[in-house]
């Protein structure tokens, strides 16, 4: 059921709809991102990086200040 997972902050950055689930606790926490492809006869969950929960969301402009 991974439509139960939130969407993921890289949502915005991206036309297609990427959700998150966490794993781990306190420092360890990475969040697991993922796409869901919708077939009819199979859907199918996307694996995308792994990333630190502490880490800047993939394809968020860096501020240049």
């Amino acid at each position: 059921m991974p439509r139960r997972c939130a969407l993921a902050r890289e949502n915005t950055f991206f036309s297609q709809e990427i959700r998150q689930l966490l794993y781990g606790k306190d420092q360890h926490t990475y969040r697991i991102l993922f796409t869901v492809l919708d077939d009819p006869a199979t859907p199918t969950v996307r694996i995308l990086p792994i990333r630190n929960a502490a880490q800047r969301p993939m394809g968020e402009p860096e501020d240049n200040t």
